[in-house]
């Protein structure tokens, strides 16, 4: 464990005797796979019927930056499913600033596994559909025939789920994309490599993060939600994690679900449940259950 502590007191002096920069974490729903995404499992590798993309923000207040997320003996990072992730068998990779945009293009890469530091793709920062207000990149393309499922939750839905990821892509080009970097994570390979099929990222001495001053989320004008992880599976999601986030006065944050050490704060919403309801693989109505957060 002291190595973690090594690496995580590499960024900046901690401090935190109060819940402050770290509003939450967001859990948003990013596509539900259709018969014809199903269909090109020879190239893609196999999808369950019924599988979800969730990506997973931390949602911070203006300001603060996203630094790691990190495990430790005496409070585990997990990550969960009781079905398997999707990862994709020829383009997949265990984070996305690694899969070449020309890939994007196969298929169902864009629903592969993995987690980031803010990153979507090899040039793209990741921002809830919700708030993507851009334009369709005119560079990324897309295989005809896949990624375009849409699930209307009621008549006046206005969710982006209504929309086809081709319009509304929850992906914002930029040329200072922040660099994931691995420390310690063995688990990560056989949990989102591009040939896995695990259930679960367990994380006991090891993080992912991004070095410096952290990153901020591509809507920080408007909000500040950073992508740290995605993961398409057909069952639920259960998350117990533990965040570091740099403070606009350069200091820094550790926040942890459970059993708080030295210059660690607790925070109840760095544990929790998304479950998908409904008939997921025809598009049909469905809705999504966020359990309560376990403090």
């Amino acid at each position: 464990m002291k190595y973690l502590y090594i690496f995580l007191f590499t960024f900046a002096t901690l401090e935190g005797m109060a819940q402050v920069g770290l509003q939450g974490i967001w859990v948003e729903p990013y596509y539900v796979t259709s018969k014809s995404d199903h269909d090109g499992f020879n190239s893609s590798g196999p999808l369950e019927e019924g599988a979800v993309t969730y990506r997973i923000y931390v949602d911070l207040e203006p300001g603060y930056r996203f630094q790691a997320a990190y495990g430790s003996p005496d409070h585990p990072l997990e990550i969960t499913s009781d079905h398997v992730f999707f990862n994709h068998n020829h383009s997949g990779n265990t984070h996305p600033n690694i899969i070449p945009e020309r890939d994007l293009a196969r298929d169902i890469v864009l629903l592969d596994s993995w987690v980031t530091a803010g990153a979507a793709t090899e040039n793209h920062m990741g921002v809830p559909r919700k708030f993507d207000f851009l334009a369709q990149d005119g560079y990324l393309r897309f295989k005809s025939g896949y990624l375009e499922n849409t699930v209307r939750l009621s008549e006046d839905d206005l969710s982006p789920l209504t929309l086809k990821l081709t319009d509304c892509d929850g992906l914002a080009r930029t040329e200072r994309l922040p660099v994931t970097t691995i420390y310690n994570l063995d688990s990560l390979g056989w949990a989102m490599g591009s040939v896995s099929r695990a259930k679960r990222l367990l994380v006991e001495n090891g993080a992912w993060a991004c070095m410096g001053k952290g990153s901020v989320g591509a809507d920080s004008l408007s909000g500040n939600h950073v992508l740290i992880a995605q993961i398409t599976t057909a069952g639920k999601l259960d998350y117990k994690l533990n965040i570091m986030i740099g403070t606009p006065e350069g200091k820094s944050i550790q926040y942890v679900h459970s059993n708080p050490q030295d210059r660690e704060v607790l925070h109840p919403a760095l544990t929790g449940q998304f479950v998908w309801q409904g008939n997921t693989a025809s598009g049909k109505k469905s809705r999504a259950k966020k359990s309560k957060k376990k403090s």
